[in-house]
């Protein structure tokens, strides 16, 4: 079949993750439809956005807030460090020691990356867009290195990490199941995935139905726990943990998230309040459990 122009989108047939063919309306984001898989759950935009359409979506002001020394850079910047050592946190207690090579796909401007460079590990990032991997670089101030590409460009490493990270990712890509066989490649025996994504399952997807803020045209599929652990079980991961996904988000950081992307009755609500919270508290750092899922997984050992 030839390969789509940048103008195209593109029509899903087959279910990645259980192979299925019959999907249902579930909702619509903007011109987008987005369906579920009959037989297994998963959620999917069908037909796919373009890649023009795509293009325009990631440019650089795609992140909340720029590099620039304001109060939104720093309360973005907390915000999403302190996310980090969570889920750094995470790995430690599934026994994954903070040493060794960890890769990150999709690394922003780098802050997960930081933050693991600052526990031991020798860190690499892979990101998409030039103008965020600069970000990354420089954040990381030389004590790691930030490619830029997509993760078809490391096909010469082959067993080359002990860790890989996907915060917000998987739902991004084109071929999922593709992707995390790709990872498991990278992935040395006995290395650990940790996969972040939103999830179905979620107490704000349930609440919000099509309001929920996780609806946008470049999330191109939408996991349940069920799905992500069938999605990486078939690529062959194995020892599979799933959790809430918590986030470290003050008032501030949840306001101008909304207020980027809007949700009706709800970023009026958040504005009303943020104008009568006092600063110190509109700033507090709380753990929220709002619309995502934790999967840690482990490739098979050699012994295997």
């Amino acid at each position: 079949m030839p390969a789509a122009s940048s103008s195209e989108r593109i029509l899903i047939e087959t279910c990645p993750v259980c192979g299925g063919h019959d999907f249902r309306p579930l909702t619509k984001v903007g011109p987008h439809p987005v369906l579920r898989c009959r037989a297994c759950g998963l959620g999917l935009t069908n037909p796919q956005p373009s890649n023009a359409e795509l293009g325009e979506i990631y440019g650089p002001d795609y992140v909340l807030a720029d590099e620039s020394d304001t109060a939104a850079a720093a309360m973005v910047l907390r915000s999403k460090r302190a996310t980090a050592d969570h889920y750094l946190d995470l790995l430690a207690q599934a026994g994954v020691p903070a040493r060794g090579t960890l890769l990150e796909i999709g690394c922003g401007a780098g802050n997960f990356l930081v933050r693991a460079a600052d526990r031991g590990f020798d860190v690499t990032g892979l990101e998409y867009s030039p103008y965020a991997a600069e970000r990354a670089r420089k954040n990381l101030g030389g004590r790691g290195r930030v490619l830029v590409g997509e993760v078809t460009s490391l096909a010469d490493q082959s067993n080359a990490y002990d860790v890989c990270v996907l915060c917000d990712v998987v739902e991004h890509v084109r071929h999922p199941d593709e992707f995390v066989r790709e990872i498991l490649r990278l992935l040395r025996p006995g290395g650990a995935l940790l996969v972040v994504t939103p999830s179905l399952d979620s107490w704000s997807a349930r609440v919000l139905g099509s309001r929920w803020m996780e609806y946008k045209p470049e999330h191109l599929y939408y996991f349940t726990r069920a799905t992500i652990a069938r999605q990486l079980r078939g690529a062959g991961y194995t020892d599979v943990t799933l959790r809430s996904g918590v986030k470290k988000l003050s008032l501030d950081y949840v306001g101008a998230h909304f207020d980027k992307y809007p949700v009706g009755g709800i970023t009026q609500i958040l504005r009303a309040l943020r104008a009568i919270t006092p600063r110190g508290l509109r700033e507090h750092l709380f753990s929220i459990v709002a619309s995502g899922l934790v999967a840690i997984v482990r490739k098979p050992s050699s012994e295997k």
